[in-house]
């Protein structure tokens, strides 16, 4: 095998598939990047823990077609320090030792062979859903944080999404707090793949598959990690068609279901992320129909003194307390034989007098991924759970469960 890449085209393209390499390498395969060249243009990289597969083409001058496996982080770091210029790559096919060139600086890396990489889902979905790329952008944003990090593989671990009779869910829980957002969507006719003079091509479904409750049925757990990286692919293609001065807003993604995985597809990019099996909490029961306390804010205003208060907050509990009264939030936080912070925010508030405990990082962090202005609170009493959402935007909701106060 024998081809070339421009180097800010192999860095990105290196820089998107590696974040699905395994942080601990069980097999030395895995630790390794697939590369396959399609035809004398294109060069296919992909990389895969077995759960989380990604991967992406990129131009390139094939002069010699084959496959092989290089170490992915280190290739990536050999790479990122090289000119900016055509990167070369010769492959002996004997001990698949590769031999990179770029300028005057010469490499040698100790490959595998292609034929042992692991192939997590051969085929793609031959029915799939057209999807709003910054709708699916926004809703994961705005939700995979709240997703359990302590079990990644249980259910809690997971994002659920839901696509039914035209609205988009999105839903992420840890059982301390709830993220969810909802779109209302024109649900574009499932996509299907079918083959013409030996060529793919695109074509209305027929039927639904039997993963698919429908044509315009989708519902997904989909591990946070997967998740963060759907964003993070979505933020690099804004990123190279922005340099390449190209539009830089994204249509759809398709999004199909196949062999209990989900995949998520762009014109350069796919995900594939295996799904965690189970049923997801009935989440919409943990609203609260009614309030009796709310309270308007300016974000950022809540955010600054929040985050100054939570420097004396216990570094075990993170509790911060939240006094509401007629036009001031009082924020306190106090740790034993450390100190105590205090800071006042004005606001907008209707109901008795209120005293809330509430884990301060949890507050931060929808703090720091809402958009709005202005925030709204809705509370029901000091041990209730309260809403958070943006003024005039009955789209997201953020639940938040208090903590007992000593």
């Amino acid at each position: 095998m024998h081809f070339a890449v421009q180097k800010d085209t192999l860095v990105r393209a290196l820089k998107d598939v590696t974040s699905a390499l395994a942080t601990r390498v069980v097999q030395p395969i895995l630790g390794n990047v697939l590369i396959q060249s399609f035809d004398e243009t294109t060069v296919k990289f992909q990389a895969t823990d077995l759960d989380l597969t990604i991967e992406t083409s990129s131009p390139a001058v094939v002069y010699t077609p084959g496959a092989i496996t290089l170490p992915g982080k280190k290739l990536l770091e050999i790479v990122s320090k090289l000119p900016n210029d055509l990167v070369s790559f010769q492959v002996d096919k004997e001990n698949f030792e590769t031999t990179v060139t770029c300028q005057r600086s010469k490499f040698s890396i100790a490959g595998l062979s292609a034929e042992d990489y692991p192939t997590v889902v051969e085929n793609k979905p031959k029915e799939a859903l057209l999807m709003p790329a910054q709708v699916l952008k926004k809703a994961i944003s705005q939700t995979a944080f709240a997703a359990a990090s302590y079990d990644a593989s249980s259910i809690l671990g997971g994002v659920y999404i839901v696509l039914e009779d035209g609205k988009f869910e999105c839903t992420a829980t840890d059982g301390s707090r709830l993220a969810h957002q909802a779109e209302e969507l024109n649900v574009l006719a499932p996509v299907a793949s079918k083959v013409v003079d030996d060529k793919e091509t695109e074509g209305e479904a027929s039927a639904s598959t039997a993963t698919m409750e429908k044509p315009s049925t989708l519902k997904a757990i989909i591990p946070a990690k997967a998740c963060t990286e759907i964003v993070k692919l979505l933020d690099s293609l804004e990123a190279s068609k922005k340099e390449e001065g190209e539009s830089v807003t994204m249509k759809e993604v398709r999004v199909g279901l196949i062999d209990s995985h989900i995949v998520f597809e762009t014109d350069t990019h796919l995900l594939s992320s295996r799904l965690i099996s189970g049923e997801y909490p009935r989440y919409h029961d943990l609203f609260p129909s009614e309030f009796k306390c709310f309270a308007m804010f300016k974000r950022e205003e809540l955010m600054k003194a929040i985050d100054r208060v939570a420097v004396m907050s216990d570094d075990r509990t993170h509790l911060v307390k939240l006094h509401f009264a007629h036009e001031t939030l009082q924020i306190t936080a106090n740790t034993p034989d450390v100190g105590r912070a205090q800071e006042e925010v004005s606001i907008d508030y209707e109901g008795e007098e209120l005293d809330v405990a509430v884990n301060v990082k949890y507050m931060v962090d929808v703090l720091q991924r809402l958009n709005a202005e202005s925030l709204r609170l809705e509370m029901l009493g000091s041990l209730k759970p309260l809403i958070m959402r943006g003024v005039d935007d009955d789209n997201y909701k953020y639940l938040l469960m208090p903590v007992q106060a000593k």
